[in-house]
């Protein structure tokens, strides 16, 4: 195996990631100590995350138990906006569809490469590069795949035409060869803009435990 590019990788599949490679590199033995090391780092992210998950959900639920005015045709719209934008920025099976999504949410959807959403869920997809200077795309590498499982909205407030929606969402990422699965939650802050388009974007994403399997 050549050298990893050091490059961020989506933190929604950082997990499984790390298990495909070391897969791919180690002994089954070997994996089971690193993988006991990572469940606990993963726990401990776990538990601080599921504070700030619930800390926000409280606030939405009681923002939107204030909000008037609300329009149903408008919140049934969003929901379709919501979903088409979680799907084009969390659902991809190969290099090239993850390329695609990096490029129709900067330009379809305008959020900038350098925000904190591209950084946490789409950053520039690592590479492998060989000694000979070959570049392989990892995503394709290890066979990871990535899909939007289930999502939940809160409309939290309303400023204008401008709705804004505490959405918690969960990520389901596998690989190919069956090694790992694991469902991570993120969190995204979305405001929608009456037009079908997004006014603002933000999201954090935590690593759940990784499911692992394979040869004993």
């Amino acid at each position: 195996m050549g050298l990893l590019q050091r490059n961020a990788f989506p933190l929604v599949a950082a997990g499984i990631m790390a298990v495909s490679t070391i897969s791919f590199a180690l002994t089954r033995g070997a994996q089971e100590d690193v993988l006991a090391e990572q469940e606990q780092e993963i726990v401990e992210l776990d538990d601080r995350r599921a504070e700030l998950v619930a800390e926000q959900e409280d606030r939405g639920r009681l923002a939107a138990d204030d909000v008037v005015g609300t329009n149903a045709h408008r919140l049934a719209d969003d929901e379709e906006l919501i979903r088409d934008v979680l799907g084009t920025a969390l659902t991809w099976e190969s290099h090239a569809e993850y390329e695609a999504a990096r490029t129709t949410m900067m330009n379809v959807h305008d959020v900038p490469e350098d925000s904190a959403f591209m950084t946490e869920f789409l950053p520039t997809a690592p590479m492998n590069v060989e000694s000979g200077g070959e570049e392989h795309a990892l995503i394709d590498l290890l066979g990871l795949d990535s899909r939007v499982n289930s999502f939940q909205t809160d409309l939290i407030s309303i400023q204008g035409t401008e709705y804004a929606y505490l959405v918690v969402v969960d990520v389901r990422t596998t690989s190919d060869d069956g090694q790992a699965s694991a469902l991570s939650t993120a969190t995204v802050l979305l405001t929608t803009d009456g037009e079908g388009g997004v006014a603002d974007l933000e999201g954090y994403a935590t690593t759940s435990r990784v499911r692992s399997s394979g040869p004993d």
